[in-house]
C-alpha cells in the first residue's frame, strides 16, 4: 500500500467564486432591512375619546399639523414638546396659518375640559381657524373603553 500523496498534472484549479455570494447576502440584507418593521418613535399613551366609526370626516388640505395633549395636560407640536404659552410661539415660526391649514387635535380622554379650550383658544389667536378634534373609531355594539 502506497500511502504517499500523488500529484497529478493534469488537475484543474478549484476555486470558489465569492461574487455571486456577496451578492446574495447584500440582497438578503436589503430584503430584511425594508421588510423588518421597526418600532415606532416613543409615543405619548392616550385613549382618544370614543366615536362613532360610521362618521369618519376626511378633509382635503394642503398641510395638516399634529397637536397632542396627554391625560396629564402635556402639550406637544408636531412631535415636540412646548408648554401652553410657548405654543404660541412654535405656531408663529411655523409660518402656516389661515384657511389652508388644518390643525388635528388629538387629546386623552382624561384631559380637562378646560385645557383644551385654552389650546384651541391659542389656535384660534395664531390664526388657525380650522381646527379638528380626533377621536377613537368605536364600531357601533362595542362598548367604548374607559
Amino acid at each position: 500500500m502506497d500511502f504517499r500523496p500523488r500529484i497529478l498534472k493534469n488537475t484543474a484549479d478549484i476555486s470558489l467564486n465569492m461574487t455571486p455570494l456577496v451578492d446574495v447576502v447584500l440582497l438578503l440584507l436589503l430584503f430584511f432591512m425594508v421588510t423588518a418593521q421597526f418600532g415606532l418613535l416613543p409615543g405619548l399613551k392616550m385613549l382618544l375619546p370614543p366615536v362613532d366609526a360610521e362618521s369618519k370626516i376626511r378633509v382635503q388640505v394642503s398641510e395638516r399639523l399634529e397637536l397632542s395633549v396627554t391625560a396629564e395636560g402635556d402639550i406637544v407640536f408636531e412631535n415636540q414638546p412646548t408648554t401652553l404659552s410657548g405654543l404660541s410661539g412654535l405656531l408663529n415660526r411655523t409660518g402656516a396659518a389661515g384657511d389652508e391649514v388644518v390643525v388635528v387635535v388629538s387629546a386623552d380622554q382624561g384631559v380637562a375640559y378646560g385645557r383644551i379650550v385654552r389650546v384651541m383658544d391659542t389656535l384660534r389667536q395664531a390664526g388657525f381657524n380650522r381646527v379638528v378634534l380626533s377621536g377613537r373609531a368605536v364600531r357601533a355594539g362595542e362598548e367604548p373603553e374607559e
